[in-house]
């Protein structure tokens, strides 16, 4: 089989013929020299998912597409809805494969695709054929006289709508993605201080003395932090609590928990919507109240922010933007919020800040507009190099194929996080040091990926006698089982499978092995080993965003270079989350800190935002 990324494992296979579903056509349906033979037929591709591939069903009658199903997503359900809602229609309606991915789902967009191509030319057709260019949009869109614009609509941008329609006054809010919530809904849980419910819950004692935790945040940080912002996040986070529990159709979890940090203070907490069905549920029917609040109130997805409408004299006065389809849009309005994620989709940002450009467990439509959006009206960055939010450790190239067993999978995966692997970093140093027994918290410190480094006669014991511990990851995981010191006698086969999905490199010296990597190992053996064969498991950290942006001060508006305010732009979520931390460091572990900022802060900003509008009255 061939292994050639994301998509590769296909199985077409001919089900029925003589289908009768009903399809549209319309003007951009180009000619197509090969048929594809009526019927139904099925396909599958390495998707999103880590535990299973894509596989769909798709319908051809008249050389046309006439349905597209789901077998099986491969994905996140609630981002996947957004493939099946938006881009299947537009295959269908256009009868063209040059449709524009799905924002915030490119990847199952993408896996969609291959599927469709490859059943097109194994059954007579030619894919090339199926790619005529979709016309773009020329329609101008203006509209004007809103009070707060928020841009970005995850978990601070929604916290900011929903903040700045409960004071009354207008709100618009746009995303270049194709679901609300962004990453926020996707996230475990948030960073809260003292909630009331939760302590009323707690026999009246609150989890944390505030004072002890803003002296160890400030002294993690070095007073790197600014100190007002700490202090406003820890004081007001557990009162956003109460306003989306009250207000709003969210539910947070009756206890609270402590995270990955020594003080294990119980700050932590999941949630949903109030029936506990996910976050989705919450975020889109808090928003649903949310416009009903005043009847100009309104949002649009798939609609990109280009950058800020300025009058003559340079103020801000709204946002360009570009539909997905092309069409332009000029929003005007008092005040604007900044809340478009950070820049972890934005390869060049993330290099120049963070050093690496990192594997994701995250959606990537947070490319960095809403910084850059900041300094280009003189914005000033603050930390914007912090490190990524990394929580998880895995391999490489994450194996998606269904025709490995999980078992395989997990085998190999447990031999990367195994703690006595020898753990080599990205400029082949050794780093079990840096990362303790918290790999997955600090893979990120090895660089984009890291080497877990055996020798044959390591190898050949797993052989005989087994692991001595089975290493299952906490996120990210794919299934499979294994009993610690089990043989594994196909041990051989796993690792040569990991090497055609280029997870494993296996050479004759430590010398060879550098070479392999295309990196200078510095170690002089593995586990006394000096010679014979060597084995490299390749592993990455994943993260879910960065937590670096621009600088704001205590009512989240935007500072400028000469540390002036920009009193109508409000920079919240992980847009302006460096504020919180120091350079080049990592983010404190206390537990939900990025997603108790998001909507901490998009409440105060909406909040904010509405007064300011209300004086300009």
């Amino acid at each position: 089989m061939n292994h050639k990324g994301i998509c590769v494992a296909l199985v077409c296979t001919f089900v029925l013929s003589g289908c009768t579903a009903g399809f549209a056509t319309n003007a951009y349906v180009g000619v197509k020299q090969k048929s594809v033979q009526d019927g139904t037929y099925e396909g599958k591709a390495e998707s999103y998912s880590v535990e299973s591939e894509m596989n769909l069903r798709v319908t051809f009658q008249d050389n046309q597409i006439t349905s597209i199903e789901t077998i099986d997503a491969g994905s996140n359900a609630n981002v996947y809805q957004t493939v099946e809602e938006r881009f299947y229609p537009r295959i269908i309606e256009s009868q063209s494969l040059a449709v524009d991915n799905i924002t915030g789902a490119t990847v199952s967009s993408n896996a969609a695709r291959t599927i469709i191509k490859s059943i097109i030319d194994e059954n007579g057709g030619d894919s090339s054929e199926w790619m005529t260019p979709i016309a773009k949009s020329t329609e101008v869109v203006q509209i004007e006289d809103y009070d707060v614009i928020v841009v970005g609509l995850g978990a601070s941008g929604i916290a900011s709508y929903l903040s700045a329609a409960s004071q009354g006054v207008s709100v618009f809010g746009l995303d270049s993605a194709g679901k609300l919530g962004g990453n926020g809904a996707m996230s475990a849980g948030a960073m809260a201080i003292n909630p009331s419910r939760q302590v009323e819950l707690n026999q009246g004692q609150p989890f944390v003395d505030r004072e002890s935790l803003i002296q160890d945040w400030l002294e993690y940080t070095d007073n790197d932090a600014k100190e007002d912002l700490v202090r406003e996040f820890i004081n007001e986070s557990g009162n956003t609590i109460d306003w989306l529990e009250n207000q709003y159709d969210f539910q947070f979890g009756n206890k609270m928990f402590s995270f990955y940090h020594p003080k294990l203070w119980n700050v932590w907490t999941m949630y949903a919507d109030k029936t506990g069905v996910d976050k989705d549920h919450a975020y889109i029917n808090s928003m649903k109240l949310a416009t009903s609040k005043n009847p100009k109130n309104a949002y649009e997805l798939e609609l990109t922010a280009d950058g800020f409408l300025l009058n003559k004299s340079g103020d801000v006065i709204g946002v360009k933007a570009t539909r997905y389809d092309g069409a332009k849009y000029k929003i005007y309005g008092k005040s604007i919020i900044l809340a478009t994620g950070g820049y972890i989709g934005n390869p060049q940002m993330s290099k120049q800040y963070t050093g690496y450009t990192w594997h994701t467990h995250a959606m990537t439509q947070c490319k960095g507009a809403g910084i850059q959006m900041a300094t280009s009206i003189g914005g000033a960055l603050y930390n914007p190099d912090v490190a990524v939010e990394n929580h998880i450790a895995q391999l490489s190239n994450i194996i998606r194929d269904d025709e490995v067993s999980a078992d395989d999978k997990a085998i190999l995966t447990s031999l990367l996080l195994d703690n006595d692997a020898v753990l080599v970093d990205k400029q082949g140093n050794l780093f079990r040091d840096k990362v303790d027994s918290n790999l997955s918290f600090n893979a990120w410190k090895a660089g984009d990926e890291f080497y877990a480094i055996y020798n044959a006669d390591d190898i050949s014991a797993i052989k005989t006698v087994g692991m001595d511990s089975f290493n299952k990851p906490l996120f990210l995981s794919q299934g499979g089982n294994y009993v610690p010191k089990t043989p594994i006698p196909n041990i051989e086969a796993i690792l040569s499978m990991g090497e055609s999905y280029n997870d494993v490199v296996v050479a004759e010296s430590i010398g060879g092995l550098s070479n392999a990597l295309g990196i200078r190992l510095n170690i002089k053996n593995v586990h006394g080993k000096t010679s014979g064969k060597f084995y490299a498991i390749k592993g990455a950290a994943y993260v879910y965003s960065s937590t670096g942006g621009v600088d704001v001060d205590a009512q989240f508006n935007l500072l400028t270079n000469k540390n002036e305010s920009i009193e109508n732009v409000f920079v919240v979520g992980n847009d302006s989350i460096g504020v919180l931390f120091a350079s080049e460091k990592a983010y404190p572990t206390y537990g939900g800190i990025a997603q108790g900022y998001a909507l901490t802060s998009g409440r105060l900003a909406g909040q904010n935002a509405a007064i300011y509008c209300n004086q300009k009255q």
